[in-house]
């Protein structure tokens, strides 16, 4: 098996537990906010925007540190 499939199977492997881990980690960090006002469907869009903002900023700051990911080209 190359190296990049073994990554990627590793990748999709994780994104179920980090999806959950941050849907758990944004609840605690909206409770006692505003946002615990929210009904239901606000407060799933509220967590989901949250997610996405939190996503491309951890994006964003692995392209910009030292990677050296051409070691794993095939």
């Amino acid at each position: 098996m190359s190296k990049m499939k073994l990554i990627d199977e590793l990748a999709d492997a994780q994104v179920a537990y980090i999806r959950e881990t941050l849907q758990d980690s944004i609840g605690w960090a909206i409770d006692g906010t505003d946002f615990d006002n929210l009904n239901n469907d606000e407060l799933n869009q509220a967590t989901h925007m949250i997610m996405c903002a939190t996503i491309e900023k951890l994006h964003t700051e692995l392209d910009n540190s030292t990677w050296l990911g051409d070691e794993f080209t095939d």
